[in-house]
C-alpha cells in the first residue's frame, strides 16, 4: 500500500478519536489494529499522531499514563531545532505503544448504555412568566408562578391572563377561558379562546395552529380567537406580518396578512371579519401583569485588561466573589498577542496552546446556570482545535463524572461542522450556525436540572440570540470519563477556558480563536435576557 500524504477531514476525525481512546485507555482491539495499520502505512497519520500527542515529551508521558495512570501534566513542545530527532524517537515510541496494546489483547470495554437526553415527556420548552387574576380550570392544569412547562403540556385557563414565554423567545398572552397545547419551543395549538402573540426577530418561524389554520410568524405581533367548538378562527395582525395557511379546504394557498389585516378561517373557507377593525382596540390594550422574575447572580470576566496573564472578575449577587481568571502555558513569544480588540473593548486570544482557569461557586453541582460569552473562530481553525472554549467537571454520579464541554462541532456525522456543540452527561447538543467564519458570535448555553434521574440536566443553546440545537444521546466510543481521585476532585467549581478536560486533568487539545465577555449566571436566563445581554452587554432595561 502506498503511503498517503494527506488526510481528509473524515480521516482526521477518525484518527483523533483513535488517539483520544489510546490516551484514555479505552482503545478496543479492532481500533488498536486500525491505529497500528495507519502508523505503519501513512506518513501523514504519523505526523498527525505526533502533533496531537504533543511531540515526544507529551507522548512519553501519555504512554506512561496508559500503563501507570499517573496524573496529567502539561509539557512544553520540543524546540524546532530538535524536530527531526524528536520525531524519530516519537515514532518509535508510538509503534511500541500500539504494538504493546495489540499484543496484550485486552478485552474490549463493555458497551455503555446510552441515555436519550431529549426525552419529550420531560423536556422543558416554556415558562409562565406573568399572570393577572389567573384561575386555572382544575388542579391538574394549575401552573406554579414562574413554573416551567413541558413539551406536550396542556394549558386550561378558566379566567384571567397567563403569559407564557417559550424558549424560542416567543411570548403568548392567553386570555381565559382558553385552552392551549404547548407543542414545542417553536409551536403551540390554540384549541379555543383568545391569545396575543408577541414574537421578536429571534423567534421568527414560531407557529400557532388549530384544525382550521396554521399561523407562522414572519416577525410580528398578532392575535387569534378560536370559538368553543374550534370550527372557526379569527386572525388579526397587530404589527408586522404573518403567513396563515388554511387547513380546510386543504387545497387553499397560504394567505399573507400584513399589519391591520384580519381574516376568519373556517371549514367553509376564508372570509373577512365584520367587526375586525373595532377588535384591534381590545387587543391593543396593555395588560399589567404580575411578573415572576428571579434575581440574577453572576460572575463576569470582560478580558479588558491590557497586559499581564490575569483577567479581573466582576461579581454580582453571589455569596462569594469569583476570583480572577489565570492564564496557563503562556510562552514569551505569544505573551504580547494574548490581548486583542474584542466585541466589547478588549478580548482574550487563544493561540492553540495556552488556556485559562477561573472559579465559579457550584458550577460542578446539578443546579441551574447559564454560560454566555462572545467567540470569534478563525476561518483557518483546524478540527483539532474544536475542543473546547469552556469546560468544567460535573460532580454528579448520574453523569458518570463526565466533564462538560462547550466548543464547536468537528464531526460531520453529528451535525453542521463548526456549529456550537455542548457535550454534557451522556449526550450532546449541536446548533446550526457555522461559527468558523472569522466573525464574532454571541454564545449562551442554559443548563436546567430535571427530575428525570437518568437524565438530570437539560441544555438550551443560543447562538446570536436564537435557540439552536436539541440534546441527543452520545454516540458509542465518545464517552470521556474523569477520575474521582483527589486531583480531579480539586477541579470542582473550576471553569477551564480554551482547553479540553481529560481523564484526570487538562488535555493537550486546545481552542484556537478569541473570547470576550464571559459571564456565568446562577440561574437559567430567559430568552429576552440573553438577547438583552447580547445587545447591551448588561441586563438592565
Amino acid at each position: 500500500m502506498t503511503l498517503s500524504t494527506n488526510l481528509t477531514d473524515g480521516e482526521i476525525i477518525e484518527l483523533n478519536d483513535l488517539c483520544s481512546a489510546l490516551v484514555d485507555g479505552t482503545l478496543a482491539d479492532a481500533d488498536k489494529q486500525r491505529l497500528s495499520h495507519w502508523l505503519s502505512t501513512s506518513d501523514a497519520a504519523r505526523e498527525y499522531y505526533v502533533r496531537v500527542l504533543g511531540l515526544s515529551a507529551d507522548l512519553c508521558h501519555y504512554a506512561a499514563e496508559v500503563q501507570t495512570e499517573e496524573s496529567d501534566t502539561l509539557v512544553a513542545p520540543a524546540k524546532t531545532g530538535r524536530r527531526w530527532w524528536t520525531l524519530g524517537i516519537t515514532l518509535g515510541l508510538a509503534a511500541a505503544v500500539v504494538l504493546m496494546l495489540v499484543a496484550r489483547q485486552a478485552p474490549a470495554p463493555a458497551p455503555v448504555a446510552q441515555v436519550a437526553v431529549n426525552d419529550t415527556e420531560n423536556e422543558f420548552v416554556a415558562r409562565l412568566t406573568g399572570a393577572k387574576d389567573c384561575e386555572w380550570l382544575d388542579g391538574a392544569s394549575f401552573i406554579q408562578p414562574g413554573g416551567r412547562l413541558r413539551k406536550g403540556q396542556h394549558v386550561s385557563l378558566a379566567k384571567g391572563y397567563a403569559e407564557i414565554t417559550f424558549d424560542s423567545g416567543a411570548q403568548v398572552l392567553l386570555q381565559g377561558p382558553a385552552s392551549m397545547d404547548v407543542n414545542s419551543a417553536w409551536s403551540a395549538t390554540l384549541n379555543h379562546g383568545s391569545l396575543k402573540a408577541n414574537l421578536p426577530p429571534e423567534a421568527m418561524g414560531f407557529s400557532i395552529s388549530n384544525p382550521t389554520v396554521q399561523v407562522v410568524d414572519i416577525g410580528t405581533e398578532f392575535a387569534m380567537v378560536v370559538d368553543v367548538g374550534g370550527a372557526s378562527t379569527d386572525v388579526l395582525v397587530l404589527k408586522g406580518e404573518v403567513e396563515a395557511a388554511p387547513r380546510q379546504p386543504s387545497e387553499q394557498q397560504p394567505v399573507l396578512l400584513k399589519e391591520r389585516d384580519f381574516r376568519r378561517f373556517a371549514s367553509t373557507g376564508v372570509s373577512t371579519i365584520h367587526d375586525g377593525a373595532s377588535r384591534f382596540d381590545d387587543f391593543s390594550k396593555n395588560v399589567v401583569l404580575d411578573r415572576f422574575v428571579q434575581p440574577i447572580g453572576f460572575a463576569r470576566w470582560s478580558f479588558d485588561d491590557e497586559q499581564g496573564d490575569v483577567f479581573k472578575a466582576f461579581s454580582f449577587g453571589l455569596p462569594v466573589n469569583a476570583p480572577d481568571a489565570m492564564l496557563k502555558n503562556v510562552s514569551p513569544e505569544t505573551a504580547s498577542s494574548i490581548h486583542t480588540p474584542g466585541r466589547w473593548r478588549g478580548a482574550l486570544r487563544f493561540d492553540g496552546k495556552l488556556f485559562a482557569q477561573a472559579a465559579f461557586p457550584r458550577i460542578s453541582e446539578n443546579g441551574p446556570h447559564t454560560v454566555a460569552f462572545w467567540a470569534k473562530i478563525p476561518k483557518d481553525a483546524t478540527l483539532s482545535s474544536a475542543y473546547a472554549m469552556v469546560a468544567w467537571r460535573a460532580n454528579n454520579p448520574k453523569f458518570g463524572s463526565h466533564p462538560f464541554h462547550v466548543g464547536w462541532n468537528r464531526n460531520p456525522n453529528d451535525g453542521t461542522v463548526s456549529a456550537l456543540r455542548t457535550d454534557y452527561g451522556g449526550g450532546f447538543a449541536i446548533g446550526a450556525t457555522p461559527l468558523r467564519d472569522g466573525q464574532w458570535h454571541h454564545i449562551a448555553v442554559v443548563f436546567i436540572p430535571r427530575s428525570n434521574a437518568e437524565s438530570p440536566m437539560e441544555v438550551k443553546q443560543y447562538v446570536d440570540g436564537r435557540l439552536e440545537g436539541e440534546g441527543k444521546p452520545s454516540p458509542p466510543g465518545s464517552d470521556i470519563f474523569m477520575s474521582t481521585d483527589n486531583n480531579a476532585l480539586t477541579m470542582n467549581g473550576t471553569i477551564w477556558l480554551g482547553c479540553r478536560l481529560g481523564t484526570k486533568n487538562v488535555r493537550a487539545d486546545r481552542f484556537y480563536g478569541e473570547m470576550d465577555e464571559l459571564l456565568i449566571a446562577d440561574r437559567a436566563l430567559e430568552p429576552q435576557e440573553i438577547v438583552r445581554l447580547m445587545t447591551l452587554n448588561h441586563f438592565d432595561e
